[in-house]
């Protein structure tokens, strides 16, 4: 089987920011979270990766069909300028302790090779990989296509080694 990194796409230098988001921040039933308006109109991406994972209603939709133990969080993302409101979900997938020794990893702890064992992995469809000081989420190959064949904006792919 196949696996991929899935990440923010960086080329959308426009993309969404967002005000008072920060990984440790305590989600709510129903959070509201305000778009920084400092400069050209916010492109609203599908998936946003940092501070906090964030995904667009559709893609919701979507991953939920793949795996129904994902967890998710309603967000009202906010324009205050324009006053739009869009529906976006924080989404926390489970962690797996699925590293490999090959894994190398800088002295600063940045992931410079990132490779899994693949019995640990046991087919899993989403999860964020444990013992990294990043935040890692992987999707399958299943997965990676279906997202792939689709208009999602701000996803960015990555092959993943299994050892």
């Amino acid at each position: 089987m196949y696996y991929f990194r899935l990440q923010q796409d960086k080329r959308f230098i426009d993309g969404l920011r967002l005000e008072q988001v920060s990984r440790d921040m305590e989600i709510k039933e129903r959070n509201i979270v305000f778009v920084k308006e400092d400069g050209d109109k916010p492109v609203y991406l599908d998936f946003i990766d940092h501070p906090r994972r964030l995904v667009s209603d559709r893609l919701k939709a979507l991953l939920e069909k793949y795996d129904d133990r994902l967890r998710f969080q309603s967000a009202i993302v906010t324009g205050r300028s324009t006053q739009r409101q869009d529906i976006y979900w924080f989404m926390e997938p489970g962690e797996l302790d699925c590293l490999s020794g090959k894994t190398q990893v800088d002295a600063g702890g940045t992931c410079r090779r990132l490779v899994l064992e693949a019995p640990k992995v046991r087919r899993e469809r989403i999860f964020r990989v444990a013992g990294l000081q990043e935040d890692v989420l992987i999707v399958r190959l299943d997965i990676a296509e279906s997202l792939l064949r689709r208009t999602f904006t701000g996803l960015h792919l990555i092959p993943v080694e299994l050892d």
